[in-house]
């Protein structure tokens, strides 16, 4: 049962839509330009998929900020990688035994939900970036060691309606995700509606940046959803995040992440869904708001939001979204509220503010992504010490194994990328060179990455410094470092070395990176 009497017409498209501020104001008026982006987003969707019986008391939910009543969420997306998505399919597959069994047609057996599986879990770095052939070995172990799961993975594809695969080797779930999957706004049977996904991840809110609500769920929650059922919730905490100032020159993205990390974990936003909204906002583009999205667990969040605005439809137009899709998006977004200077008067549990000003250069660690550490206080800290005297053998104490450009927190930012490159061809301008106990590598979270530094003469200068490319998918703070030298780790063993690792990430905790590396900074 749907709710037809909210459909209108989108003005300009040959589509439909359901208008929420209808609903809402039926229900209770003035009310709202006081719902906040993710009210308005579970609202249309409730008008889209609730029953008409229970859509009042459901929307009254939203509209009164009141938790004691479960609601229906649809998502419109299930997205998921190799490790659960793969149990999720076999589940599947072994229902369609059952059905055969019971005299039924196993072909009848499929996701009601498109399902998009990445295969991107399964690469580790045995070869690092200073092998020139480090992609194609790195590549031939990964299909060797996962020969029957890919078989499988292949088999799936085929075998199962609404189920699409991309192979290993092209990149990470979440980048993939924000620069060609989501199309931010749906067209589906002639009726327009945001796009919604829940995903096999933690870090599944990547694409909050682009205003897509997506939520990390587990296996089986995933599972429940890939099958046409609703994931029942309750109004979640909604924050809002209050982005002031400006950013000072050669702050990055990833500086103004691990702050915010650390000032939202002290706020207490544990399971919260965030917005972030504020005069600040024309400082950060789409890269930089992805970033501050994808640390989303790290900071505690369930979500963390951005509105729909001129960066996102310049984004959309750069990844190459047909130009029709980026108006419909723009449409959409301004007639169903879902622009972000249609939020002026957005309401929330609570408010925080966080000023871009205060934002200075840092890392975080070394074994908490929250644990903020600026650059100017590291010998303080004794992070750094200028005494060491480093020689071209000798391992001292606190030698970095492994550093990584990595990780889809990072890699989804051109800027940040391009900065890595220039500081590579200055680190090669004045002879630097890698410490032979040093696993560098770089593993982009997609192919465009390559492209885009090869154009710009960098990649070079990267591979110089031995960060070639390893691979396209999830690998050093997915704990897939892989194996070090023999060599160098029976001298870690032997000398009792304390071994730091340096990567581009978002999780550093104890353990997480190598077994053999005790402390890791982002």
């Amino acid at each position: 049962m749907t709710n037809e009497k909210y459909l209108k017409e989108l003005e300009g498209f040959n589509t439909s839509f359901y208008d929420v501020k209808s609903a809402v104001e039926d229900i209770t008026p003035g009310s709202f330009e006081k719902l906040n982006y993710t009210s308005r987003v579970l609202a249309e969707n409730l008008l889209r998929k609730c029953p008409s019986a229970d859509l009042k008391d459901s929307l009254v939910q939203l509209i009164e900020k009141r938790t004691d009543k479960d609601f229906p969420w649809y998502p419109s997306r299930v997205v998921t990688h190799d490790i659960l998505g793969l149990t999720a399919l076999v589940d599947l597959a072994g229902l369609r035994e059952a059905v055969e069994a019971g005299g039924g047609d196993p072909r009848e057996v499929n996701p009601v939900v498109p399902t998009q599986l990445i295969v991107d879990h399964s690469l580790a770095v045995e070869c690092g970036g200073f092998d020139p052939d480090a992609f194609q070995k790195n590549r031939d172990i990964e299909d060797r060691r996962n020969a029957d799961r890919f078989h499988f993975i292949n088999w799936t594809k085929e075998a199962f309606d609404n189920v699409d695969v991309i192979p290993p080797g092209n990149g990470i779930m979440h980048q993939i995700n924000l620069e060609k999957m989501s199309p931010v706004v749906h067209n589906i049977d002639g009726i327009a509606s945001p796009d919604t996904l829940v995903g096999t991840d933690s870090h599944t809110p990547h694409v909050d940046a682009l205003g897509v609500l997506a939520i990390g769920v587990g296996g089986l929650e995933a599972e429940n959803v890939m099958l046409g059922n609703p994931s029942y919730m309750r109004v979640p905490d909604i924050i809002g995040v209050n982005i002031i100032g400006t950013r000072a020159e050669g702050i990055t993205a990833t500086d103004i992440a691990l702050a915010m990390t650390s000032f939202l974990r002290e706020n207490n936003v544990i399971s919260a869904y965030l917005e972030f909204f504020g005069v600040g906002m024309e400082y950060l583009n789409l890269g930089d708001r992805a970033t501050i999205a994808n640390m989303t667990p790290e900071y505690g969040a369930s979500a963390g939001m951005f509105g729909i605005d001129e960066q996102t439809l310049d984004y959309l137009t750069l990844t190459g979204r047909e130009s029709d899709q980026v108006k419909l998006v723009e449409a959409y977004a301004k007639a169903n509220g879902l622009w972000a200077t249609d939020l002026t008067k957005a309401t929330y549990a609570r408010e925080l503010v966080f000023d871009l000003t205060a934002v200075t250069r840092s890392l975080a660690g070394p074994s908490k992504p929250h644990k903020l550490v600026p650059t100017s206080t590291l010998k303080a800290e004794g992070i750094t010490d200028n005494t060491v005297e480093i020689g071209e053998t000798d391992m001292p104490d606190g030698a970095i194994l492994i550093a990584a450009i990595t990780s889809c927190t990072n890699t989804s930012n051109p800027r940040n990328v391009i900065a890595a490159g220039l500081v590579a061809k200055k680190a090669n301008e004045l002879g630097l060179k890698r410490k032979p106990w040093v696993k560098s590598s770089l593993a982009p979270g997609s192919k465009i990455v390559e492209e885009y530094l090869k154009d710009a003469n960098l990649l070079p200068e990267l591979e110089k410094l031995g960060f070639g490319i390893v691979g396209f998918a999830c690998t050093t703070c997915n704990g897939m470092s892989g194996a070090l030298d023999p060599v160098i780790q029976k001298e870690v063993t032997d000398n009792d070395i304390y071994s730091t690792a340096v990567l581009s990430g978002n999780r550093n905790f104890d353990g997480r990176i190598h077994p053999y590396v005790k402390e890791a900074f982002l």
